[in-house]
């Protein structure tokens, strides 16, 4: 009987360790995509898309509290686990509160508000799942990441010091000004690079985390093409705009050197781990909701694990197909992934239907 316990212990540790994994991997490309939305100025911004991702840090949070409990009452024989893991949870919740306070319209934080409390999220995600036991095996590539990110902040700031030389010698105000704006913006553009980056390196393994970091570099990549335009109205000067185009392409190189390193992670056989992963989550979970039917409660938490695994699995499949050269290939996946999001959808509102309405399962509602 012991050993039939400590088998089923176990399994529940496994299964709520995977289940909170896929929670932070949410809560940090959420996180991510709330810097990366809220990048611009607040005229400018979907407030829809912004309130969209808060919900799916919020509702993944509530859920990843539950387990974590779960987790720590499991965990208790190991000494001090438990409590480390609950304290590391706590860290994770008061960092995301302070997120939300600062994105807020009416507070008018400053930007770099936003970004110190999403950076201080990705370091409690990180210390989270380190006590769980499942952080990234390659804290080298994650070393690597972080450097090559703080490059490109480099390489931007001295782009910045090129675009000044250039608004020095303007002649027209509304054109000096607008190489200040461009320089500013490019400077701005490069922290959120690095937040970003602090944000989804411990979860770096989920596709939306790697989108979420090729996204932001897209945000640099623009300020700095406008950057060097704005400079260009605003100065015939040969020297000091040779000068600003150097700066940029090595600005546009150490961007491409991280998102490289990015890709690289993404091709090297981690997605093909995730696909096993999710799917064979997926196998087990479609059995046990047709197995607990009329087990109200278990079916909508099995829906819960469902939604997330294949969400994982149809995001995994859209990076690939982004990243597919043949053009058949990319529809075919970009079509299964559709289709398997489409399945899935459609069995998570039979299980919510054959169990109890479940107003907090939003997490099956990106899928689609």
């Amino acid at each position: 009987r012991n050993d039939a316990s400590r088998v089923w212990v176990q399994n529940k540790v496994d299964e709520s360790k995977h289940e909170i994994h896929s929670q932070v991997d949410a809560i940090t490309a959420g996180t991510a995509s709330v810097v990366n939305l809220t990048a611009g100025e607040p005229t400018e911004t979907d407030y829809t898309a912004v309130g969209c991702a808060i919900t799916t840090i919020s509702s993944n949070l509530t859920e990843m509290s539950k387990g974590v409990k779960l987790l720590a009452a499991l965990m208790d024989d190991e000494v001090g686990s438990g409590h480390k893991l609950m304290g590391a949870a706590r860290m994770l919740a008061g960092a995301v509160s302070d997120l939300l306070r600062s994105v807020e319209p009416a507070a008018a934080e400053p930007r770099q508000t936003v970004l110190t409390a999403a950076g201080s999220i990705g370091q409690a995600s990180g210390d989270l799942l380190r006590h769980m036991g499942e952080g990234e095996t390659d804290e080298k590539f994650q070393d690597t990441l972080m450097n090559l990110a703080k490059a490109v902040a480099n390489a931007a700031a001295m782009l910045v010091l090129k675009a000044k030389n250039v608004a020095q010698v303007a002649e027209d105000t509304i054109l000096q000004n607008r190489v200040i704006a461009a320089a500013t913006q490019c400077a701005l553009s490069t922290s959120q690079l690095v937040a970003c980056t602090k944000v989804v390196s411990p979860t770096i393994s989920s596709p939306v985390c790697q989108e979420q970091l090729v996204e932001a570099g897209k945000l640099v990549d623009r300020s700095v093409e406008t950057c060097v335009k704005a400079c260009r109205s605003a100065s015939d000067d040969g020297e000091l705009l040779k000068q600003v185009g150097t700066a940029a392409g090595v600005v546009s190189q150490a961007l491409s050197d991280l998102l490289q390193h990015v890709r690289h992670y993404a091709s090297c056989g981690e997605p093909i781990g995730r696909y096993d992963q999710a799917t064979d989550t997926i196998m087990n979970v479609t059995e046990n909701i047709f197995t607990s039917m009329g087990d109200a409660g278990e079916m909508v938490r099995q829906a819960r694990v469902l939604a997330q695994a294949t969400s994982d699995l149809v995001n995994a499949m859209r990076s690939d197909a982004e990243a597919e050269v043949d053009v058949d290939n990319s529809k075919k996946l970009l079509a299964a992934a559709k289709l398997l999001a489409d399945a899935t959808a459609r069995m998570v509102e039979a299980a919510k239907v054959g169990g109890v309405h479940c107003n907090s399962c939003t997490c099956y509602s990106h899928l689609v």
